[in-house]
């Protein structure tokens, strides 16, 4: 059994470091010329938290999200928050880049577990999230297009990218 536990062990955090290298890596193709980056966890307030989720109708995964602060050459700050969404059964791990206005600047689906409805990796899908805000109008079907065999992805990664557009003013806020 301790043999099976270590094992289990080391398989989560290889998974785990995977998905920040892979996130990591998306940072650096849309900041190529970036001066730094610098990641931390950010611990979101239980009352903030449950504010955000009563307002989008959709918990946070965890209690904190992954943080990257990411500084271009010249000089603007912007920040990627990396969450997860559930998916029809698995996790969908998503990336959303903030500029320093509050508005999405850049979105990526990082890992995708389902078989099904892979398409909302699609850059075009996820385009149509650029320079979305907390106002933003998210109604899928007027504002964000549907995928046919992705509802629930669809679904899932729109209310997830509208969550981080109110939990990034509080990031922003902190971090100034």
């Amino acid at each position: 059994m301790k043999y099976l536990s270590s094992i289990l062990l080391f398989i989560s955090i290889s998974i785990c470091s995977q998905i920040m290298e892979d996130t990591l890596n998306e940072i650096k193709k849309v900041f190529p010329e970036s001066i730094s980056i610098t990641h931390s966890k950010y611990k979101i307030s239980e009352e903030f938290a449950k504010t955000i989720q009563n307002n989008i109708k959709q918990k946070f995964f965890r209690p904190e999200v992954n943080l990257w602060i990411i500084t271009n050459k010249d000089s603007l700050k912007y920040y990627g928050v990396l969450d997860n969404v559930k998916g029809k059964s698995m996790p969908i791990t998503f990336l959303a880049i903030f500029n320093h206005s509050a508005a999405i600047y850049h979105s990526a689906i990082i890992k995708y577990r389902e078989p099904y409805g892979g398409e909302i990796k699609n850059r075009n899908w996820l385009n149509q999230f650029i320079a979305y805000t907390d106002s933003s109008k998210y109604k899928i079907g007027d504002d964000i297009s549907g995928i046919t065999g992705a509802t629930i992805s669809v679904h899932s990664v729109t209310k997830g990218i509208r969550k981080l557009t109110y939990l990034i003013k509080e990031i922003i806020k902190y971090n100034e």
